[in-house]
């Protein structure tokens, strides 16, 4: 389930299971909207894309500024395809489009308002959570790597650390690469199974090329960490199937812009 929302030509994506708490702002951006041309039209808010940096930067603004959100209460991740996140707080803000404190950080996560929280994808999956009761808030860049480790898992053990029921948890999960374009070669398929046996439910061959459902498989590992899948909310659309709306790295052979995941705590 998902919802397009239409601010002049800036189009977003929400989701319905975060729309009754109205001190939650959440988004994930597409590519409509700025001012970048080419492969990266129109609003790639990625730096090291290629596109250029004068525009990458309009773009970014452009988010913020049809969020309501200030540039100074950014904490971005540092996505190197891991399973490692970070707790941040206002100490980290202010590094909107700079290198953060950190790197190797495919997730952050806090209990702090006015703390925005952004991820970078292109047919990875942004995994979004809030925890109404605890008020905690959480954001992964979960590619295949990360979705094999149980990026999504980790993150509701940290939040059930700081004291969350895992059960009182909500998440969606993003646009991203839907089980049909999700295509890896014998050695990949190897790799996820022997992470997890269960993982094999989730896959499908198709001659010599197996496909997963890493929708399914982020939405297994939250229930295994105590999630109640009926709190997840899967978008159901395909980055690559619908580059109209998104930018998609196997959809454009590696040369595309980013989108942004985006929650924040008012």
């Amino acid at each position: 389930m998902y919802k397009l929302n239409r601010i002049e030509d800036f189009v977003y994506v929400t989701f319905p299971i975060f729309d009754e708490y109205h001190d939650l702002l959440h988004c994930f951006t597409t590519r409509k909207g700025g001012v970048s041309k080419g492969p990266y039209e129109s609003l790639n808010i990625g730096f090291g894309t290629g596109d250029d940096e004068e525009n990458i930067r309009r773009n970014n603004l452009i988010v913020f500024d049809k969020l309501g959100i200030s540039i100074e209460d950014v904490v971005e991740t540092d996505q190197t395809h891991t399973n490692n996140i970070k707790y941040v707080d206002e100490t980290y803000k202010g590094r909107a489009m700079k290198d953060p404190k950190y790197t190797d950080i495919d997730g952050i996560y806090t209990d702090k308002k006015n703390v925005a929280l952004m991820s970078f994808h292109a047919d990875c999956n942004a995994v979004f959570f809030y925890d109404p009761v605890k008020k905690l808030i959480g954001l992964s860049h979960a590619g295949w790597r990360g979705t094999m480790t149980d990026i999504a898992g980790k993150m509701v053990r940290a939040l059930t650390e700081m004291g969350s029921n895992p059960s009182h948890l909500k998440a969606a999960i993003s646009p991203s690469l839907c089980q049909d374009c999700f295509e890896v070669d014998k050695d990949v398929a190897d790799m996820f199974i022997a992470t997890d046996i269960r993982y094999k439910d989730f896959m499908v061959t198709r001659g010599n090329k197996y496909h997963f459902d890493l929708w399914e498989i982020n939405k297994y590992n939250m229930t295994k960490a105590g999630m109640d899948e009926n709190n997840i909310e899967l978008a159901g659309l395909c980055t690559k199937c619908r580059n109209d709306l998104f930018f998609s790295h196997r959809g454009q052979k590696g040369i595309r812009g980013l989108m942004a995941g985006i929650i924040m705590m008012k």
